[in-house]
């Protein structure tokens, strides 16, 4: 079997040959319907970039419906940021979901949030957009949010299949319910074990910072002279140098400032 022929995966066409194509379409002026036959009667896969440039030499809205349909089982595989450039080739908005429910098999990331912003982006109103979320639904596949019945399988000699799934028990891993618990983004939601609630009395008491112990106070860290702890007594009252003497008749200090007592 030729080298060619076993390839799966398919190539654009050269840029040299599309050149050709699209002078071809081009200078074919006498005619719409020979644009359109022309494109029918090539050979060869195109990417992205290739479908958009074709679909631009058709002027009426028609013609680039009738292309994108030729096109279908020709495109190769691409992202949905690409596959919204063949979406802004059509002008007409009805237009725009035929040319997505033709692409909508070649795109590699329309599960994806980030695939479908793109796709979105291409419909101005409200009502295309939810059009165009049901077109990429039906080539989507949520195996993964699925519960297997029974246990795993594999493959055997002479087509057989390997069970674990025992007589009378059609779920070897649980009932439905436990099993779907167990599905990434299902179940109940575990706290990070970060979080400590209960240790603190608190309103906020899945914050880690409020189980800390209690910090000193500026003046008790810092220590500078005259910082004294208030109110003034006897007992925090500390003797110089610890207390800075005061400066002038007007500055506070540890002490009272004034006259000495007569008594």
């Amino acid at each position: 079997m030729p080298l060619e022929n076993t390839k799966m995966a398919k190539d654009s066409m050269p840029d040299a040959l599309f050149s050709q194509l699209v002078d071809r379409i081009n200078q074919e002026t006498t005619s719409a319907e020979k644009k359109v036959e022309i494109l029918y009667s090539c050979r060869g896969f195109f990417n992205a970039a290739q479908a958009t440039t074709l679909l631009l030499c058709y002027a009426n809205p028609a013609d680039r419906v009738r292309a994108i349909k030729l096109l279908e089982p020709r495109l190769c595989k691409m992202t949905c940021q690409e596959g919204r450039q063949i979406i802004g080739a059509v002008t007409v908005h009805n237009d725009k979901l035929i040319v997505l429910d033709c692409i909508k098999r070649v795109l590699t990331d329309s599960q994806t949030k980030l695939g479908e912003e793109y796709i979105l982006s291409a419909f101005p109103f409200e009502n295309d957009k939810i059009k165009a979320m049901n077109i990429l639904s039906t080539v989507c596949s949520y195996v993964g949010e699925k519960v297997a019945a029974g246990g795993h399988q594999g493959y055997a000699a002479l087509g057989g299949l390997y069970t674990q799934a025992r007589p009378m028990v059609p779920h070897l891993y649980g009932d439905l319910y436990c099993q779907a618990q167990q599905i990434p983004g299902h179940g109940p939601v575990q706290i990070p074990p970060e979080a400590q609630p209960g240790v603190v009395p608190s309103i906020y008491t899945g914050h880690p910072s409020y189980a800390y112990p209690a910090d000193l106070s500026y003046i008790q860290d810092r220590g500078y002279p005259g910082a004294a702890e208030h109110p003034i007594s006897e007992s925090n009252i500390k003797p110089y140098p610890a207390g800075a003497p005061p400066l002038s008749y007007h500055s506070g200090a540890p002490n009272p400032t004034g006259f000495q007592s007569a008594a």
